[in-house]
């Protein structure tokens, strides 16, 4: 049967993230509903990952298999108008039957936003910080995080979870005037990384914490000693890498 990747944008404000859930609202039911419409039979996505509530993305991506041929223009332009304006699927190309939106994934790139002054025209999509930062100590944190770490300090406890080791391939801050983000890639994210590395180097660069501190937070991993979390409505996955 025929495999097709979509590539997906979305504002999450107003869902409980990506998986399907009983409780409300989430973009894979969203696309799912407005697929199995279109297509007039149901249909199963099967995402690269997880979103949480509230966090957003530029280059989500999935798959799905239907047995006929499918035009992706014409596809695009059909889920614009059956789709929310949050969500919109922008790319659809057919791929080998054997493509797993997930476990072929090489890598994963994020990026976390935040603006120094109040920006009612990013208020959804960014933190705020109205302190005065030491730019320079919360670069010198973002490079440590390069390269192979047991991340157990800032992550969320999961039961099925393995272990907390990721090989981050990029991690940096960047400045364009009161826009701040935070740029990391790695080959796999687990719940709330981005997320707690991002804040904790916040605090740092507050004058809350130290270098010293997070360099024991990467280098010493423990389960009862966490990072400082920073607001989901920052964070968006920007691409994914295959």
């Amino acid at each position: 049967m025929p495999r097709y990747k979509i590539t997906i944008e979305y504002d999450g404000t107003n869902y409980l993230g990506w998986q399907r859930q009983p409780e409300g609202p989430t973009v894979e039911k969203e696309i799912e509903d407005a697929l199995s419409r279109i297509l007039q039979q149901p249909i199963n996505i099967v995402g690269q990952g997880r979103t949480d509530s509230g966090v957003h993305a530029e280059g989500q991506v999935a798959h799905f298999d239907f047995p006929e041929p499918l035009v992706s223009d014409q596809l695009c332009y059909a889920l614009l108008g059956v789709l929310p304006r949050d969500i919109a699927v922008y790319q659809l190309v057919e791929v080998p039957d054997d493509f797993h939106a997930r476990f072929d994934a090489k890598s994963r790139r994020y990026r976390y936003q935040f603006v120094t002054r109040p920006s009612p025209l990013r208020h959804r999509h960014a933190g705020m910080v109205l302190n005065d930062l030491d730019f320079d100590a919360m670069n010198e944190c973002a490079a440590m995080v390069c390269g192979v770490h047991d991340f157990e300090s800032f992550v969320k406890s999961n039961a099925d979870q393995e272990h907390a080791k990721c090989e981050v391939l990029t991690s940096e801050f960047s400045r364009q005037g009161h826009l701040v983000c935070y740029h990391i890639e790695a080959n796999r994210f687990l719940h709330h990384l981005v997320r707690r590395l991002a804040g904790t180097m916040i605090e740092v660069g507050k004058g809350n914490r130290t270098i010293a501190e997070f360099k024991q937070l990467l280098q010493e991993p423990r389960t009862d000693i966490s990072g400082h979390g920073a607001q989901a409505k920052g964070l968006i996955l920007e691409t994914v890498n295959y």
